[in-house]
Order: C-alpha cells, then structure tokens, then sequence
C-alpha cells in the first residue's frame, strides 16, 4: 500500500516538472517577436529622421524636425531597454542593428542646433539692419558688433551639418547675407571707431595716437566707397584741423631723396619751406596727393653724417646710413663703385724741406663727378669744373665726392690735384681710375657689350655703365644658348663678349652670352705671384723684367695703371717671353696684360686684362729699434725689438705691410765709436733672432772670442763694445719677397 502510495507522488512530481519546464520555451519566442518588431520601429524611426534632416528627403533648411528626431530617441530607447531580455549574443546582433539609427540621431543633433544658430545669426542681421535704417552711427557701431560676435559663435554649427547640399542650404540662408552686410560696414564702422578714439586723444593731449588714427581713417576713406563717406570725412577733418601740425616721419631714400610724414593733409608746399644745417640744401619739393606725404630732393648727404631739418617750426633729425669709401692718392686701385655711393680723396702736399705746403691747390673734376664737401666743408660743384683749395695744416687736401647722377654712369674717371705756385702747376697728383655705375632696373638686356666683371661679388657691367648682379641659386644662365650653371657662366663671361636676357632685381632673372670674345691666356712666372698676407708682388727698384710663358709667336701687350699703354714683345718659338719695363718707386704699379694673335689690331685696354699684376715699389726697411733696459753698457742678454717700417707712397700714404722672416743662419754686425766690431749670429751663443708681428726681436748673448756667436771682428781701442752702436749689415732677415733689409745711417742700438 505504500509503496503504491509512493509511485503516484513520484509520478504527480515529474508531471509537474515536465508542466513547468516546458513553459520557458513559450516565453522566449514571444520576447524574441516582441525585440524584432522594437528593432523594426527603431529602423524605421531612424529612416524617417534620416530623410527629415536631408535636402534629397523633406529638409528645407528652416524647419525642425523634432517630432521625427524625438521618435527615433524614444524607439532606440524602447530596443535599449528590451536588450536585458534576450541572450548575449542577440544583444550584440541588435546593437550593430542600432548603430545606423545612433548615427541619423547625431545627424540630427547637428541639423537641429544648426537651424537654431542660422535662427539666432538671422536675427542679429536684421537688427544689424534696423540700425543703418535708423542712421545712427553709434548704433550701427553697437548692432555690428553684437551681430559679429554672434556670427563668429553660430557659424562653427552651421559648419557640423552633415551633407554637403544639406549644411549649404542652412549656410546660404543666412551666412551670405551676414557676410555680405559685415562687408558693407566694416570700413563705415572702423573709421567711425578712429574718428571717435582721435578726438578721444587729443583731448587727452596724445597727439601722436591721435595722427596715427586720422592716417588710418583717411587711408580707407581715400581707397575705398562707404555709406556715411561725407559724414565720416567731415568728422576726420575736424579731429585734423584741430591736432597740431608735425612731422611724424622722415626716411632716407637714396643720397639725395628723402620722404616726410606729416600728422595731417597740407594743400600745398615750397622747396624754400624746407632748411638744414650742415650744409644740405633742398632743390625741390613734391607734395603726394594724399596731402601728408612730402618728397624732397637734396644736395648730396653725406654717408654717416647727422641732419636736422627745419618746416614751418618743426624739427625733425635723421641719420645718413652708410660710409664714405676712403681713397688715396697714390693707390691705383681701380674704382668701381655705385652712383649712390660716396667717395673721400686724399691728397699730401709737401715743400722740399718736407714741411706741410701751405701753396694753393686746384683740383679738377671731371664730367660726371660732383663734390660733396672739400676739406670738411660742404661744396657743390659739379664737373667738367675746378676748386681752389688751401691745404690743411698737415699740407692735405680731402675731397668728398660721388656721380652728378644717379641715373648717369661715369667711366673712366681721373681726379688731379695741382699744386700752384706764381700761377703755374709745380706738382700733380692724380687719382687712380674711378668708375660710378648705375644699378640695373628690371627690364630687357638686348645685346649689350660686358664693360667689366667681378666674379669675386657676382656682378658685371655693360658698356652703358649699367650694373648687373647675378643671383647664384635663382637665376638662369646659358652660353650661346646652352644651359650652364652659375659657376660655368662666370668662367665664360669676360669683358667684350656680347649678353642678353631679361633682367629681375629681386625675383629670377636671365642671362645668355650670345656671342664670346675669345683671348688666348697668358702666364707670368710664378715669382710674381702674391705671397699669403700680401696684396701685390714687393720689390726695391726703379724698372722690373717681366717674364713667363705663351703661345708661340704670338704678341703681348703690357698697360699700366689705368690703361696707359707700354708696348708690347713677341713670344718666342719655345714658348718663352720677357718684357722690361720702368716702375714708379714708392708707389702701387698696376700691371695689365694681354696676348693675341700677331698683325692684329692693338686691343683695348678696358676689359683686355687677361693677367694682371700689383707691383708695390718701395724698400724693406726699419723704422724704429727699442732701447735696452739695462743702460750699464752690456749689450749680452738685452732684447731688442726692430719694427719694420710700412711701405709708405711719396706722399706719406701707406701702401703695404712687410712681415720680417729669419733664417737660422740670420746675423748683425755692430761697430762703437772706438771701432769695436761684433758679430752676432742666430741661435750661437745664447744669441736669438725671432720673427715678430711687424718686425723681428735680438736676444743678443755675449762675445765670443773663439769666433762663434758674437764674435769679435774688431777689437778697435778696448775690445768693448760701449755707447751708440751703428749697424753694420744685418743679414738673413728678409720680407716675404725675399728682400733683403736696406741699413739707413739713423739704424742704431742705444739705451743698453
């Protein structure tokens, strides 16, 4: 019986379990259908909104479409919430369903908030609008600067609206119009700004503000069209009239142009308005158009100089940029300077006592030249012309000069000073060569002739005396038509061959040698050639024998300084030539030197310099030997120091530095009163020679009888050496050149 009782609980537990075990499954298919028709809403929410915010569905660009946005909200929230009822891997298949439907909301986000902004910026337009109807410039002032600020804070969301046909139908609505009226206003209401801050300065007594607004308000009223033209103008003027007059400005234009700034519009002006000191004079004076802006026309100002000038009781001072070049009579270097730049010419007068003159001198300036001042005081004279001058009292006479023009080249020119004495010319110094060039302006080079080259700063001249500059990385260079670089084209290019191209001063410019003019080189021996240090090949004489190599049977033809002819030799068969020629002493001897072809015509000098050589003429010489310090009459382990003197022209002008080299076997022989002779040799001893910067030291040891260093070579009364020492010989100390030391009687040794 119980058992029995057992199998039926049994049995009712298990029918039971199969009863609720089988009501889950029931369950899930509903969920599933229920999360599938959610989803389907939210796709279709989402299409609706994606058709509502794009011009090719039903946007207008106006319209909000809110109710749309707000469903497809509601009906992703509807699958967010329904997600917690299905398995993991279900929810992630309805998320990605959902990403499409997130994507169109944020889309909507930006349309919406860019509506609203094209709301607010239209808005400000119109009362932007409502304020130039009312014609009050205080209000427009006040209209365009709130609309602005707003337009700058509205337009970053117009700018988000996804599609570019969608974001322009919103921007067009209002940011064209918006743009368009900001435009229109901005120079009414920035000059209206200015004309209010410089009346607001100049009742503070801020002059200077208040002229630098009135400038600015007039430059846009004079380049520009606005709606309150007249009233604005009106207003400017006032605050003109009542700043007081002054000059803001002056800046240096080139060396006889300089441009004023005035604080306000004058009507009219005369040169004879206009003064400075130190001697510059005004030959014209322009007024621009603008009524503030004065151009003025000088004599000559002097580089580095201080002016003031003077206007209708202002003072304004400027300072002259720039150097004069220092010049020298005696120093042949030819010129080639700019007809900006300017000049100072040196010249020593002596009598024959070697006392300063004090003799009228007259100099005579060629066409083309100007003075700007003789002897520090301001002169104007212009060439073909001459100027009296009275010496200073060291018996020199400096002139500063430049072009007459600055559009006229002067070549080729010769300054000469001429010493007067009962009327006539007793002494004549010249000028080496000068030659003032005009800088190139942009424009066609047609076939001109190369007047002169200078690799070295990338430049040349034509014989019109027009200077070229040639850029190394911007230009365009060809020979005969063929492109070659920088380099190749200032191998080639030499004086006579013909250039063209079209020229541009700052931008890229052309250049073609469209026809070369061929000389066969020539080579000096390479004795001339210039030691490390030194400007030109040194020596000690009245003529010189050139020599060196060239092309057989061919002619050479020698110039010096400034192209003075002075004949010409003929190579021999082997290849060899020599030519002997006079040499100026104490002076710088410029040497051209050019070979051609035998029977042909004499070549030019300008520009047929093939070779060339400085010769600077003059001995190699002490100036000044130091004391000892001992002063007890014991010349052993005194140091003297022998300064070399510079190589100095005939009029007292230094031409050239020698440097002093020893040798080891280098030595001096010095004789006493009483006839004691020593001899002192380098490195015996303990007797040293050294070289020195401009000179050379003796470390004198002592006398040596067993015939070494300082030996005796004459023992005259005492075998002593004692007193002023003449020096006999000094041997084995030369110059770079390998000139030996000329002795002068004042070569002594005293003080040891």
């Amino acid at each position: 019986m119980r058992n029995k009782t057992i199998k039926i609980a049994v049995s009712s537990i298990i029918a039971t379990s199969a009863f609720v075990a089988a009501a889950p499954s029931s369950q899930h298919g509903d969920a599933a259908a229920n999360m599938e028709q959610l989803m389907t809403d939210a796709q279709n929410a989402g299409n609706i909104l994606k058709w509502a915010i794009s011009v090719e569905g039903s946007a207008d660009g106006v319209t909000q479409p809110w109710k749309q946005f707000n469903d497809a909200k509601i009906a992703v929230a509807n699958v967010e919430a329904a997600l917690g009822e299905v398995g993991f891997s279900e929810k992630l298949k309805y998320e990605a369903r959902l990403t499409d439907v997130k994507i169109q909301i944020q889309r909507a986000q930006g349309y919406l908030d860019a509506i609203t902004a094209s709301t607010k910026i239209h808005a400000k337009t119109n009362a932007l609008s409502v304020a130039v109807y009312s014609n009050n410039l205080d209000k427009v002032e006040t209209a365009y600067h709130e609309m602005t600020a707003e337009f700058r804070k509205q337009t970053i969301l117009l700018d988000r609206v996804y599609g570019q046909s969608t974001r322009d139908r919103i921007r067009n609505a209002v940011k064209g119009p918006a743009e368009k009226l900001i435009r229109d206003l901005k120079n009414d209401v920035t000059v209206h700004m200015l004309a209010k801050g410089a009346a607001s300065d100049v009742k503070k007594g801020n002059y200077a503000e208040a002229s630098k607004k009135v400038y600015e308000a007039q430059a846009i009223l004079r380049s520009n069209v606005l709606i309150w033209e007249n009233v604005l103008q009106k207003r400017i003027d006032e605050v003109n009239v009542s700043l007081p007059f002054q000059i803001v400005s002056i800046s240096h234009v080139n060396n006889t142009t300089l441009t004023l700034k005035l604080n306000r519009a004058i009507s009219s002006i005369k040169a004879s308005d206009f003064s400075f000191n130190n001697g510059l004079s005004v030959t014209n004076a322009s007024l621009n158009k603008d009524g503030v802006t004065i151009t003025l026309t000088t004599s000559v100002q002097t580089p580095g100089s201080y002016y003031t000038l003077k206007y209708k009781g202002n003072t304004v001072s400027f300072s002259v940029p720039g150097s004069i070049v220092p010049i020298y009579v005696g120093d042949m270097t030819i010129q080639h300077k700019e007809t900006s730049e300017i000049l100072a010419l040196t010249a020593i007068f002596k009598e024959s006592n070697g006392q300063p003159s004090k003799a009228t001198i007259r100099v005579d300036i060629p066409a083309g030249l100007k003075l700007v001042s003789v002897n520090g005081a301001a002169n104007n004279t212009a060439g073909a012309r001459s100027v009296n001058v009275t010496p200073d009292r060291n018996g020199t006479v400096t002139i500063v000069f430049t072009a007459k023009d600055l559009n006229v080249s002067a070549l080729d020119k010769i300054i000469t000073f001429n010493k007067i004495e009962k009327s006539k010319v007793v002494e004549t110094q010249s000028s080496g060569t000068i030659n003032f060039y005009v800088a190139a302006k942009e424009g066609t080079i047609s076939n001109k002739k190369v007047h002169f080259v200078d690799t070295y700063h990338n430049y040349f001249v034509t014989n019109d005396g027009v200077k070229y500059n040639m850029k190394a990385t911007r230009d365009v260079y060809r020979n005969e038509g063929n492109l070659v670089s920088f380099d190749s084209f200032k191998a080639a290019l030499d004086v006579e061959d013909v250039v063209q191209g079209t020229y541009h001063p700052t931008s890229t410019s052309s250049f073609n040698i469209s026809s070369n003019m061929y000389v066969t080189p020539v080579n000096l021996d390479t004795k001339f050639s210039y030691k490390n240090g030194t400007t030109g090949y040194r020596m000690n004489g009245s003529n010189i024998v050139l020599f060196g190599t060239g092309e057989p049977n061919y002619e050479i033809f020698f110039y010096k300084n400034a192209g003075i002819s002075l004949g010409k030799t003929k190579v021999k068969s082997n290849g060899t030539w020599t030519f002997t020629t006079d040499v100026e002493q104490r002076a710088i001897n410029d040497f051209s030197i050019v070979q051609q072809t035998a029977g042909k015509a004499i070549p030019a000098y300008n520009g047929w310099g093939e070779k060339t050589l400085r010769v600077i003429e003059a001995p190699f010489e002490i100036e000044s030997i130091s004391e000892g310090a001992s002063k007890d009459n014991d010349l052993s382990n005194e140091e003297i120091i022998f300064k070399i003197a510079p190589s100095k022209h005939k009029n007292g002008a230094i031409l050239a530095q020698d440097q002093a080299l020893v040798t080891k076997q280098a030595s001096i022989i010095v004789i006493d009163s009483d006839g004691t002779k020593v001899r002192f040799t380098n490195n015996q001893s303990e007797s040293y020679f050294q070289s020195v910067k401009n000179g050379f030291t003796i470390k004198f040891g002592s006398i040596d009888t067993n015939k070494r260093s300082g030996s005796l070579l004459d023992k005259g009364r005492d075998g002593k050496l004692s007193g002023t020492l003449a020096i006999e010989s000094i041997e084995g100390v030369t110059n770079e050149y390998g000139m030996n030391l000329t002795l002068n009687k004042g070569n002594q040794i005293t003080g040891y």
